[in-house]
C-alpha cells in the first residue's frame, strides 16, 4: 500500500475498532461498565444488560462502522465528491435489507429525518432538528475529499452530508470538526496543539460557541489534572448523544490515548454514555496516524462483519489531497 492507502485504511479499521470495543458498554455509566465487565481491552459480545437488547457478537459494529461506510460507498460511487441523496438512497437500502438489526442501528435523528422524507417533507428541511451525533460519527470519510486547510469547501462538504438528518449549526459544526481532523491526520499531521486550534477554528468559523465554550472547558480542565479525573468530569459533563458532548469527549481521548488507537477504544469502552460513537469517532483519526493496529483485530472485525478495509482504502485513496 502506499501511505496514502494506508492512512486510510487505518482511519477505517480505527473506526471499526472503536465501534466494536465500546459496543457491548454503549449506554451504560462508567461504574456499570466496570462491574459488569472490569476494563475492556478486547472485542466482548453484548450481554444481558445491553441497553438496546441486543445479541451482537464479539467485534460486530454498530451503526458507526456502517454509516461510515455507507459515506465511502457514496464517494466512490461519485468518484471523489458527495452527494446526499446518493448516500440517502445507500441508507434506505441498507436499512430495507437488514431489517432485523436495523432497529438497533438507527439514532433518533435519522430515525425522524427518514420518517419525515417519507411523510413529503422536502430534504431540505427533513434534518432542521438532529442535534445529535447521527453526522459526526459518519464524517471522517469526507476528510479524504476535503482539505482541513480550506475549511469553507471541507464545511460544504459536510453540510451536504447533514442535510438529510443533521442540517443544525451544532450538528454541522461537530461533523465539521471530524472531517477537519480527519484530513489533518490523513496529511500525516500528528500535534495535538494543531488539532485542537483545528477543531476550535472549525468552531469559529461555524460560530459554534457553545460547542466551543465546551471545547476550552475540557481543556482547562485537562491541564491541571490526572487521567482519572478528567474521565471522571468527562462523565459528569456527559458522554451521551448529542454533538455537543460528544466532540469534547473525543479531542480528550486523543489526548489522552496519546493518539494510539488501541489505548483510545479501551478509554472510550469504558467510559459511559455513547461508548461506541466515541470510540468510533476518535479511533479513526488515531488509526490514520498510528498505522499498526494489530491484524488480529482487524481480521476479527473484517470476518465478524464482511468488511474488507484493503479495497475501500485502495478505492477511497484515488480521490482528495496527497
Amino acid at each position: 500500500m502506499q501511505a496514502r492507502e494506508k492512512r486510510i485504511f487505518g482511519m477505517l479499521a480505527g473506526c471499526a475498532l472503536g465501534d466494536a470495543m465500546g459496543m457491548p458498554s454503549e449506554g451504560m455509566d462508567a461504574k456499570t461498565i466496570r462491574t459488569t465487565f472490569g476494563t475492556i481491552r478486547r472485542f466482548l459480545p453484548s450481554c444481558e444488560k445491553d441497553v438496546l437488547g441486543r445479541s451482537f457478537k464479539a467485534g460486530q459494529v454498530t451503526d458507526d462502522t456502517i454509516n461510515t461506510l455507507l459515506v465511502c460507498d457514496a464517494v466512490i460511487a461519485g468518484q471523489g465528491s458527495f452527494d446526499p441523496f446518493v448516500y440517502l438512497s445507500l441508507l434506505q437500502t441498507w436499512i430495507c435489507e437488514n431489517r432485523g438489526q436495523s432497529q438497533y442501528m438507527i439514532g433518533p435523528s435519522t430515525k425522524q429525518a427518514l420518517q419525515a422524507i417519507a411523510d413529503g417533507i422536502p430534504l431540505e428541511e427533513a434534518g432542521r432538528n438532529g442535534t445529535t451525533n447521527g453526522a459526526a460519527m459518519k464524517a471522517a470519510p469526507l476528510g479524504i475529499i476535503s482539505d482541513y486547510k480550506r475549511l469553507d469547501q471541507l464545511i460544504d462538504h459536510v453540510s451536504l452530508l447533514c442535510l438529510p438528518t443533521h442540517h443544525t449549526p451544532v450538528a454541522i459544526a461537530g461533523a465539521s470538526i471530524v472531517a477537519a481532523l480527519s484530513s489533518y491526520a490523513l496529511q500525516g499531521g500528528c500535534d495535538l496543539e494543531d488539532m485542537w486550534g483545528l477543531a476550535e477554528r472549525v468552531c469559529s468559523h461555524r460560530k459554534a460557541y457553545d460547542l466551543a465554550a465546551e471545547l476550552d472547558d475540557i481543556r482547562e480542565y485537562m491541564v491541571r489534572h490526572e487521567k482519572a479525573e478528567i474521565l471522571r468530569y468527562l462523565e459528569k459533563k456527559g458522554t451521551g448523544i448529542e454533538t455537543i458532548q460528544t466532540i469534547p469527549a473525543v479531542l480528550a481521548l486523543l489526548e489522552l490515548s496519546g493518539l494510539d488507537p488501541y489505548e483510545c477504544a479501551v478509554l472510550a469502552a469504558g467510559l459511559g454514555g455513547d461508548t461506541d460513537t466515541i470510540g468510533a469517532i476518535s479511533c479513526s483519526i488515531c488509526g490514520a496516524i498510528h498505522l499498526d493496529i494489530d491484524e488480529t483485530f482487524v481480521s476479527v472485525l473484517e470476518q465478524v462483519n464482511g468488511i474488507d478495509f484493503s479495497a475501500y482504502a485502495r478505492n477511497l485513496s484515488k480521490y482528495g489531497s496527497s
